[in-house]
């Protein structure tokens, strides 16, 4: 029933989401972008160097929202992203704004799939060097689930699981409270991160940067960042 709340209510909203973006040239207000850029940037940095495998998996992609700031990041070729996403008519237009870019070399693009996170086959374990999360963690019924796969999909000694939400974690409470049907619980605490790593060591996770608590100083300056590196 979430599911089809979800796909129904983002399929509904597509065209005009994308619209929006579109006038604003994909990027958000300026203190709210620059949080975005920080987390595509540990994102690609972990596509670099030994060990790398040169792909990103971006968990939730809408219309393709952080493509851009991706690219800007420096994630170098088209093939190196594949996006995920409930509604079919958000991956339709994730699709004809960025699926025509190609890699000169390969003749790959992006890849954008329209499909359940949870059952998607990707190709096996240990397929990306980062998993990103940007305002869509909180949109899945299971949280920790969606963690354990997340994790599983990285490389192991390096690879990156990245939860972010520019307006912080208490705009998502706020969801929750208006529309608990839609958003089931606020982003995982500080806390509640060490709890779960605590109760689920085969994860394979350490967190590599704790996310500012609701309503804290250190959230109006930040917003919502957590990241994990897969040990």
């Amino acid at each position: 029933l979430h599911n089809v709340y979800q796909r129904s209510t983002w399929d509904a909203a597509a065209d005009a989401k994308a619209t929006q973006a579109d006038i604003v040239g994909n990027q958000m207000k300026s203190d709210l972008q620059e949080r975005i850029t920080k987390a595509c940037t540990i994102a690609v940095e972990s596509t670099e160097g030994e060990g790398a495998l040169g792909k990103v998996l971006d968990v939730g992609c809408g219309h393709g929202a952080i493509v851009r700031s991706l690219v800007d990041a420096g994630l170098a070729e088209p093939d190196m992203y594949v996006g995920i996403d409930l509604s079919g008519e958000m991956v339709k237009n994730a699709i004809e704004r960025y699926g025509s870019a190609r890699n000169g070399r390969t003749g790959k693009g992006r890849e954008f799939v329209a499909d359940d996170f949870y059952a998607h086959d990707f190709g096996g374990d240990g397929v990306f060097d980062s998993v990103i999360f940007c305002s869509a963690l909180h949109d899945l019924p299971d949280m920790e689930s969606a963690i354990a796969k997340a994790a599983s999909l990285l490389r192991s000694k390096g690879g990156k699981l990245i939860v972010i939400h520019a307006q912080g974690a208490q705009h998502v409470l706020g969801q929750n409270q208006a529309n608990p049907v839609m958003v089931k619980r606020g982003l995982p605490t500080a806390k509640e991160w060490a709890e779960m790593l605590d109760d689920h060591s085969e994860w394979g996770l350490s967190v590599d940067i704790d996310p500012a608590d609701p309503r804290s100083d250190r959230e109006e300056k930040e917003g919502y960042l957590a990241v994990l590196s897969k040990i």
